[in-house]
């Protein structure tokens, strides 16, 4: 056997787009969280230097030429480098005071004249009386600046308190989130897929369990697929022990035509085998006796090819026009044979009763089979006119193929006529070596769980009205 090639299995399947979409949903996720995390802290260090600012102006004093701070309560104002700074800028730009920790910034040489610049650069000298500004700006380093335009009375002039404050911490606390973030973010991703591996394997069971009960029906261990399965597969195992159960009727039905063949040829067999070249009879009884194993063969194979099939597994849509309009043709064009019915005239068969909505479930062969043999069995007993029908019809909650074959022949003697198969019933009972006669009728209506009825036509003859199933049972 080729080998062929094996497709991923589910559970890797959904594993796999599992990786694809939990990376981009978990580093959306965090994108998102540290673009919180980061406004928090904006707003956090914006508040934080309001803070200060106002502690900076309570300790504030104008002597009318300096300005002077007593009891400053941030005590990092008094350290040097310490990262966060005070100034008091005068309405020209230059420093009017700062606090101690800005006699040392960073590595700057000259802090004053640093700052000054910035000041400059900034544009805070035009802010006006009241107005606050924050944002990041740069010195040797990053910082936030916080500063506020302020009129000291009427004892005091305009100035800018600003206050200036290192942004290590901040990138220090934001590194740390990050790293507690991305961390977080990869514990999540590995529970989230055990997580999902799990539900995987859990949700698969039933697939798992259908493989284990196919590998035992290979082995013989049971014959059929007994649930509990959940509703999606349902479909899938009854239609498995649909298909089972057709198996096993073919099987059987193959096991009963071989025992009917074997059976029902031995006696012409033996005939055949006890005449003798001596016998004159000898020629009429072989062919006799090879006639009535071909029609035996003949119908046998007709009957098992039908393998017990059922309209609701193995239905093909045909529509049935054409098809018998091709074997009504066929039959106008052949000589009229095996002529039984006295006053016999040119042959009319009329086809207008067949519907383009006519439509059989099944092969188009066993169609053929049926409608030829009624047709030929009409055409053999009319006297000039056969009309065929074929139309859709809806009952118990189906639709229903009915086909109907009617002629103008003596019809069918009395006693005969009536239902010749109830629906559902069995026709294993037909006789064989009766050939592609009624009994095949019998045989594919029986097979597709139809029924066959007969009675007199309109113009007097025989009428034979079949039913077949139009379309899959509903479920």
């Amino acid at each position: 056997m080729a080998n062929r090639r094996r497709s991923p299995s589910i559970h890797l399947r959904l594993l796999g787009a599992s990786l694809v979409i939990l990376p981009l949903f978990l580093g959306m996720t965090g994108w998102v969280l540290d673009r919180a995390f980061a406004d928090y802290q904006l707003d956090s260090q914006r508040e934080s230097m309001r803070l200060q600012q106002l502690l900076l102006a309570k300790a504030a004093d104008w002597d009318g030429s300096n300005w002077t701070f007593s009891g400053l309560d941030e005590p990092r104002l008094g350290l040097l480098n310490s990262g966060l700074y005070a100034f008091v800028i005068s309405p020209g730009g230059a420093i009017a005071w700062h606090s101690p920790s800005a006699d040392l910034m960073g590595a700057l040489q000259r802090p004053a004249v640093a700052v000054a610049e910035l000041v400059s650069a900034l544009g805070l000298a035009g802010a006006g009386i009241g107005e606050n500004r924050f944002g990041e700006c740069a010195l040797d380093t990053a910082y936030f600046c916080y500063s506020t335009r302020v009129g000291w009375g009427s004892s005091g002039p305009e100035s800018i308190f600003l206050i200036i404050q290192s942004q290590q911490l901040v990138i220090a606390a934001r590194q740390a989130w990050r790293t507690n973030l991305l961390w977080l973010s990869l514990a999540v991703a590995a529970l989230l897929l055990l997580a999902q591996s799990l539900i995987f394997r859990w949700g698969l069971a039933p697939l798992r369990r259908i493989a284990t009960a196919i590998k035992r029906l290979e082995k013989g261990e049971q014959d059929q697929l007994d649930g509990p399965y959940p509703d999606e597969l349902m479909p899938l195992t009854d239609n498995i022990n649909i298909l089972l159960a057709s198996e096993r009727r073919r099987r059987e039905r193959v096991r009963n035509t071989m025992d009917r063949l074997t059976h029902v040829l031995k006696t012409p067999l033996m005939l055949m085998r006890n005449s003798t070249d001596s016998d004159g009879e000898f020629r009429s009884v072989a062919q006799e006796q090879v006639t009535r194993m071909l029609g035996i063969v003949e119908g046998e194979l007709a009957r098992a090819r039908l393998d017990g099939r059922a309209a609701d597994i193995l239905g093909k849509p045909v529509v049935v026009a054409p098809v018998l309009q091709r074997i009504v043709d066929a039959y106008r064009r052949l000589p009229r044979r095996n002529v039984e019915t006295v006053g016999q005239g040119e042959l009319t068969i009329d086809t207008s009763g067949l519907s383009g909505a006519a439509v059989f479930h099944g092969e188009e062969r066993d169609l053929q089979d049926l409608f030829g043999s009624i047709l030929e069995n009409s055409l053999k007993y009319c006297r000039s006119h056969i009309e065929v029908s074929a139309q859709m019809q809806a009952q118990s909650g189906r639709d229903w193929l009915q086909l109907t074959v009617g002629d103008d022949g003596e019809g069918i003697p009395p006693g005969g006529a009536g239902q010749i198969l109830q629906r559902g019933a069995r026709a294993d009972t037909a006789s064989v070596g009766q050939g592609l006669g009624l009994s095949i009728v019998v045989e594919i209506i029986s097979a597709y769980g139809g029924s066959l009825h007969t009675g007199r036509s309109a113009a007097g003859g025989a009428l034979f009205v079949i039913k077949l199933p139009g379309g899959p049972a509903p479920r």
